[in-house]
Parts: C-alpha cells; sequence; structure tokens
C-alpha cells in the first residue's frame, strides 16, 4: 500500500491551531490571573483595591500608550524577507523593531512620569501612591517583547511562545502568593505584577534568539542596519500607522476604568476592573484567533488577496460562534464568579459584567478584519477607523459615566464595539472589492 500525501495545511486551519497554543498559555494565564486579582480584592479591601486598578489601569494605560507592536512589523516584513530568502534584509528589520521598542520604553518613561504628578491626584492618590504609580508604569514600560514576539510568530512558533508567555502568569501568582502570605499592601501586589514582566520579557528574548540561532547557524551577513528603510517600502508609515492603531486600542482596555474611578470613586473603579478581567478572560480568543491569523494573511498577500476574503469569513464566523458561548457563559456562570474573586461586595458589578460580555461577543465576531486589513497593507484605514469611533468612544463614555456611573460605561463600550466591527467590515469588503476589480 502506497501512503498517500498528506494535503497541505490552509491558513485557517494553521491559525487555529496557532491560535489553540495562544489559548494554552493564556487561558493558563487567564485563571493565575484571576486568582491574582482574586487575592487582591480579598486582602486590600473595596478602597485599597480600588486605588490598586486604577495604578494598574494607568500603567498598563501608559504601556500601550507608548509601546510600538512592532511584532506586526517584523512579521509583515520578514515574511516578504523570509520568502525570498533575504537573510540580511530579516536581520536589520528585526533589529529596525527592537530599537522601536527600545525609543518607544524612554518615551513612555517621560509620558508615565508626567502624566501621575498631573493627574494623580484627581483619582485621589496620595503623594506616597502617586511615588508608587510612578514605580510600578515605568517597570512596565521595559517589558520590550515586540520583536521577539514578532520573530517567533513569523516562524510559525506560537508553541515556543506560548511557554515563554505562560511565565508571565505563572509569576504574577507566585508574587501573589507571597504578598497575600506576608499580608503586603498595595505596592507588594504591583511588585510582583512588575517582576512577572520582567522576568516574561527575559523568557521571550531567550526564546526567540534560540530560534534564530536554529535556522540560521551561520552569522547573517549585512551591514549592521544601512538601507533599511530605502529596503522595506512604507517602513516608518507602517510601524507609526499600526503603533497609533494598538494605542487607540488602550481607550477600550484602560480608559474606561480610569473614568469610572473619577467620575464614581475607586470602588466602583475596582469593581469595573474585575468585570472587565473576567470578560477579558473570555476575549482571549478574539486576541489569540487575530495574532494567530495575522501571519497567514501576511503570508497570503504576497501572492495576491483572493484567498483573503473567503478566510476573514471563515475566521469571523468562528469568532461570531465564541462569541455567543462566551456571552452565555457569563450569563450562567457570572454572579459565582464575582463572588468567588471579590464576595458580595462585588456582586453589584454582575449587570455591567453582562454589558460588557457583549461587547466582547461583538469584538469576537469581527477577530479576523482588522488583521486582514494591516496584512493587506491597509492599516492606514484601520488606524482612521479606530480614531473616528475612539473619538466617539470618549465623548459617549464621559457622558455616560457621569450620568449612569459604571453601566453608563459599559453600555458606551458595546455600542462602540459594535460601530467599530460594523465599519472595519465596511472598509475591508470595499478595499477587496477594489482589489478583485
Amino acid at each position: 500500500m502506497t501512503e498517500q500525501p498528506s494535503q497541505p495545511e490552509g491558513p485557517i486551519k494553521r491559525a487555529i491551531r496557532n491560535a489553540g497554543w495562544l489559548l494554552a498559555g493564556k487561558g493558563i494565564g487567564g485563571v493565575f490571573s484571576l486568582i491574582y486579582l482574586a487575592l487582591a480584592a480579598r486582602s486590600l479591601g473595596a478602597e485599597s483595591f480600588g486605588i490598586f486598578a486604577l495604578i494598574l489601569s494607568y500603567g498598563q494605560a501608559v504601556a500601550n500608550l507608548a509601546q510600538f507592536q512592532s511584532w506586526q512589523t517584523v512579521v509583515r516584513y520578514g515574511a516578504i524577507h523570509d520568502a525570498g530568502k533575504a537573510h540580511d534584509k530579516l536581520r536589520r528589520i528585526i533589529l529596525f523593531s527592537a530599537l522601536l521598542d527600545f525609543g518607544a520604553a524612554i518615551t513612555g518613561a517621560l509620558l508615565a512620569v508626567a502624566g501621575v504628578y498631573l493627574f494623580g491626584a484627581q483619582f485621589g492618590w496620595s503623594k506616597a501612591q502617586q511615588d508608587i504609580a510612578v514605580l510600578f508604569s515605568l517597570s512596565l514600560l521595559f517589558g520590550l517583547r515586540g520583536a521577539p514576539t514578532g520573530i517567533l510568530r513569523l516562524f510559525d512558533r506560537f508553541d515556543i511562545a506560548a511557554y515563554a508567555e505562560t511565565v508571565l502568569p505563572a509569576m504574577r501568582l507566585v508574587g501573589a502568593v507571597a504578598a497575600w502570605l506576608t499580608g503586603a499592601s498595595i505596592a507588594g501586589y504591583l511588585a510582583a505584577w512588575a517582576v512577572a514582566e520582567l522576568v516574561t520579557t527575559i523568557a521571550m528574548w531567550w526564546a526567540s534568539a534560540r530560534e534564530i540561532r536554529r535556522r540560521y547557524r551561520d552569522p547573517i551577513p549585512g551591514p549592521f542596519l544601512r538601507g533599511v528603510v530605502a529596503e522595506n517600502e512604507g517602513l516608518w508609515k507602517f510601524a507609526w500607522t499600526t503603533n497609533f492603531t494598538t494605542s487607540l486600542n488602550l481607550v477600550w482596555k484602560q480608559f474606561p476604568v480610569l473614568a469610572v474611578g473619577w467620575a464614581v470613586d475607586a470602588v466602583a473603579a475596582g469593581g469595573f476592573r474585575i468585570a472587565t478581567q473576567l470578560t477579558g478572560a473570555l476575549n482571549k480568543p478574539t486576541i489569540a484567533l487575530a495574532r494567530a491569523v495575522y501571519p497567514e494573511f501576511a503570508k497570503l498577500a504576497v501572492t495576491g488577496h483572493a484567498e483573503i476574503r473567503r478566510a476573514v469569513g471563515r475566521a469571523c464566523l468562528i469568532g461570531g460562534l465564541a462569541g455567543l458561548v462566551a456571552l452565555a457563559v457569563v450569563v450562567l456562570l457570572g454572579k459565582p464568579a464575582l463572588q468567588l474573586i471579590g464576595g458580595d461586595a462585588y456582586l453589584f458589578v454582575y449587570p455591567v459584567l453582562l454589558v460588557l460580555a457583549l461587547a466582547a461577543a461583538f469584538e469576537l465576531s469581527g477577530v479576523a478584519i482588522e488583521p486582514a486589513l494591516v496584512a493587506i497593507g491597509r492599516p492606514g484605514q484601520v488606524l482612521l477607523v479606530r480614531a473616528v469611533v475612539a473619538a466617539l468612544y470618549v465623548a459617549i463614555l464621559i457622558w455616560l459615566v457621569q450620568a449612569e456611573g459604571s453601566m453608563g460605561a459599559a453600555i458606551a463600550t458595546a455600542a462602540t464595539s459594535l460601530l467599530l466591527v460594523a465599519l472595519l467590515y465596511a472598509v475591508f469588503r470595499k478595499t477587496v472589492s477594489k482589489t478583485a476589480d
């Protein structure tokens, strides 16, 4: 009997496999993060936990604002150079991306210090708490994992990336248990988070360097960095556009917690943080599939756009079904989860949790649209759509959070999430139709 040749793995099947690796790491991380949050919520108390949540959200917001998503640059241009066996060009784009990360970290450090001392008092932070917020923000900004993440995704080593990223929640949990056992204050829990970021960054760089040495045993030739802009058409435009686009994502992730803390109080902010953490755990399939499908779209874009439309449809169908499942899980298990994490003091967040779960379902249904647009060289259109929706979101959020508190913030999030998916789909359909013509 002759052995039948196996069919080549399609982009969506490969993306789902890679998303599975990401979810393996993210799933473990989600469980560990919830335990970490529960330990902090129960040991600090509602008021102190609210301050902790505000400092944590502020630090992450500054990090998201400053950091380039350089992994997209590595994948976008690295796919072209890897396909053409241009190893010297590949090395230069990796180095360029690493330098982007470093420059962004320095810029973010300055923003973090200025922001805390200018606006910290408006969140009710004391001078000591402002100092803690500055140190925590600085520690987050040195989690320079963009370039190594791009290397592992470019080389289809999502398995290694998953193992490396498991270090982050594991270290957070170890630190949180230590803080809980020693009766640590807000600073202790934030220190546990910061140390975990540093250790994870070291693990990611080690894994990516090992993968490069495995693939290219001989030193990669070529000048140190000279010519990188000339040999990668639209490099600076792509890097800045994807950075601004990702920076706008912080509006959905961290800004609502800060807005609730500003308009209501620290306790409400802490409850909203728990709700966003729970929906974030359910929303991990969105992040995993989007990150896994982007390298596949980047490879398809090298030969043309014909297959991308079908691949996007299939990925969004899978995402939509996952969104319905996630929403059902929140309806059934939302209250027990809130009680387990924070106790009866946070059951008031359940209605907010339901609305945020609806927003997560909307995002899941459009999981592949944005990475497809970026992969085919339309990051500017993504940026334009996100900028318009973000401006609307901020206006609606400020209005509703003052009128309805936490529920107003949740409603603003759900409404603009739906609008974002609808507009991105309209742009994608128009773009692909023009290309087909």
